[in-house]
């Protein structure tokens, strides 16, 4: 069991983000000797505090406070607690330690009201369904998953190595939704489909095991301090496992090994290549303060187990949803029954909002991908794989960026047609005023806010989906510059 605890100290991460040039700085002062190249950087934190103490000091004393939060304390109680733990004398308390205010709150869904359980609505089905913690995401048409400004307090922190800071920032984002967003778009219109649809299977089902073992098993982030977290957009959801981790080796590994079964390349290039996206990615989340090592260890466990399950058996699941006659019926109703289902949290996360959109962006690839095969648009293969790849010419590498920069502009248009077209229609089902939703205000329960956002992304993300695998491969085909298809998709 040490080895698990270890694993999961904060000051283990600390340490991780002392030794790649991360520091914290209070009163103008750095914890550490200063090196001789620093970038200062003010950001936020929703645990920090005060002090001049060291950083093993005030983990001590943030744990200290929070084994009391279930006792009923007033402001001034709390403020003589931490005094207490820190001994302080009587003069220097009002200017060497302040109490973050957010440990003297609890998660409360904004918005929410005395009626949230109450009502005959919220004894319906619904209810049942949904759970009396409903865990889903904050209704807010914005989709703004970070803290208000009353929630955090700045933390002063110094950057020692410029490398180490841009490239775990830029890692961290092939795990965010820019980044498949325009990862999934750009294969799909000029690389693979056959690929980017079994692909995105993968991707769906583990990110979506992934964050609901996050709701089941409730492991908190690493407590700040003493870890300083650089990207605080995220840490409202629980930590373990590290659903970075887990998409950062499930991504690369599935292309690479997908890959390799159609066409003749280099595994040990590509190998490499997975290597470096998958540490780079695992490392960022230490970097960032985001995770602990054992949530990124157990991420790193949990996906290679998922691996071995669904690759062996991605391709019956291809030919399944491209050539049975009741593909799309399951395909939607299984996908509608991950939303329904997914496991309801004691507070408030934005992981059921962002699994929806995920759960969504699959059920419309799937729907796209069975209507191009219906369609005749892909066709069983001629000769058997590995193909040889062809290398794009000039004219070609022209015809992938207009393609790129245009299906691009589609999907922008779709995403804020579908979400306006969808929002509405549940809120005339509901009986809801679109206004209390956007504005947080009125009577709207936390279950009427939930459906809203769980509808809404839902259907947006079908049709987003479906555009990248059908609706903008058709229109590049009208239009004469569609992608050659050198080789059977399917």
């Amino acid at each position: 069991m040490d080895i698990f605890e270890r694993l999961r100290d904060p000051c283990l991460v600390a340490d991780i983000q002392h030794y790649f040039g991360v520091r914290r700085k209070e009163d103008g002062k750095s914890y550490y000797p200063p090196d001789d190249e620093t970038i200062a950087t003010t950001h936020t934190n929703d645990n920090s505090t005060s002090t001049n103490c060291t950083l093993l000091d005030r983990y001590l004393q943030q744990q200290q406070l929070k084994s009391t939060q279930n006792k009923t304390l007033t402001l001034d109680e709390k403020q003589q607690q931490i005094e207490n733990i820190s001994g302080l004398e009587p003069r220097h308390r009002s200017n060497q330690l302040t109490v973050p205010e957010v440990d003297c709150k609890t998660h409360i869904r904004q918005g929410s009201t005395a009626s949230d359980t109450s009502g005959e609505w919220g004894k319906s089905w619904m209810g049942s369904l949904l759970g009396e913690n409903t865990g889903g995401t904050e209704g807010s048409m914005e989709e703004d998953n970070t803290l208000s400004e009353s929630d955090v307090e700045e933390v002063s922190y110094t950057i020692h190595n410029r490398l180490w800071y841009h490239l775990f920032f830029f890692a961290t984002s092939l795990g965010g939704e820019l980044f498949y967003s325009v990862f999934f778009c750009f294969w799909a219109w000029n690389i693979d489909g056959a690929v980017l649809r079994r692909v995105i299977v993968i991707w769906m089902i583990t990110m979506y095991i992934g964050q609901a073992m996050k709701d089941v098993l409730k492991v908190p982030r690493p407590s700040a301090p003493p870890v300083i977290r650089l990207d605080p957009r995220w840490q409202l959801e629980y930590g373990l496992p590290s659903t970075h981790a887990m998409v950062g080796a499930a991504m690369p590994f599935s292309v690479l090994i997908l890959s390799l079964e159609r066409y003749q390349l280099d595994w040990m290039v590509g190998l490499a290549i997975a290597l470096v996206w998958c540490a780079c990615v695992c490392f960022s989340r230490l970097y960032l303060g985001m995770h602990s090592v054992l949530d990124v260890l157990c991420g790193l466990l949990l996906v290679s187990i998922l691996l071995c399950v669904l690759l062996p058996w991605v391709d019956v699941l291809d030919h399944l949803t491209l050539t049975h006659p009741a593909s799309p019926a399951l395909s939607i109703t299984l996908t509608l029954a991950m939303v329904v289902c997914y496991p309801a949290t004691d507070r408030w996360t934005p992981a059921r909002g962002d699994t929806t959109v995920i759960v969504g962006v699959g059920c419309g690839s799937l729907l796209g991908s069975w209507l191009n095969y219906q369609t005749g648009v892909i066709r069983e293969p001629s000769l058997p794989p590995p193909y040889t790849i062809i290398w794009p010419s000039l004219n070609m590498v022209g015809l992938t960026l207009l393609r790129t920069i245009l299906g691009l502009v589609v999907i922008v248009a779709v995403k804020a047609i579908f979400k306006s077209l969808s929002f509405a229609t549940i809120c005339a089902l509901l009986q809801v005023r679109a206004e209390d939703y956007v504005n947080k205000t009125g009577t709207l329960t936390s279950r009427h806010r939930l459906v809203v956002e769980l509808f809404y992304k839902f259907i947006t993300y079908i049709a987003i989906g479906f555009t990248v695998v059908y609706t903008a491969p058709m229109a590049f085909r009208l239009i004469g510059i569609e992608r050659p298809t050198f080789y059977t998709e399917v």
